[in-house]
């Protein structure tokens, strides 16, 4: 009988506590990644790859040094403690364009999935009319915030760019960087 639930359990932490496996954690894997959706041109199979990474990359925090070498954690709160996560190196910053408007956003360390369901389910073939990386000379602009690369994708329907609002995110408001 000790063994029966040993066995159980044993089977039980491999099915609750397994890592996703495409997790990008470094530079490389990241440059990688970007080059992967430069290519497909398919709109369909972007959307799909975009949102991968943004579920993908919950599970990995990241830790900010500043230039004087202190080091910036966030505080984790119960939701988070119950959830194994990754150090990685960086994530995407995504820009949703309407009209005039653009709207940045990143999710740098997550307490839970909550909001990043809410932009998967926002961003799909019905709501996207394009995706692009930003050119190298647009990137420029951003500073510190392009070094793990832009993504802009562009809607056509005002009711996206609310949705995107009512979510509370911490946005950038961009209008005189991306005037194309």
């Amino acid at each position: 009988m000790k063994y029966a639930i040993l066995l159980l359990f044993i089977f039980h932490s491999v099915f609750c506590f397994s890592q996703e496996n495409n997790l990008i954690l470094t530079e490389k894997e990241n440059e990688l990644w970007l080059k992967k959706l430069n290519t497909i041109e398919n709109l369909s199979e972007k959307i799909n790859l975009i949102n991968q990474r943004l579920k993908n990359d919950s599970n990995i925090y990241i830790e900010w040094s500043l230039p004087d070498g202190i080091t910036v954690e966030r505080i984790p709160v119960l939701d988070s403690l119950r959830k194994v996560r990754i150090k990685g190196f960086c994530k995407p910053l995504y820009i949703l364009k309407y009209k005039s408007e653009n709207l940045a956003f990143r999710f740098e360390n997550p307490i839970n999935d909550n909001k990043i369901n809410s932009v998967i389910k926002l961003i799909n073939i019905e709501n996207i009319k394009s995706i692009e990386l930003v050119d190298d000379e647009t990137k420029a602009l951003f500073g510190a915030s392009d070094n793990c690369g832009i993504i802009l994708m562009t809607t056509d329907k005002e009711s996206i760019s609310k949705g995107f609002e009512k979510l509370n995110l911490t946005f950038y408001y961009l209008e005189e960087i991306l005037t194309y």
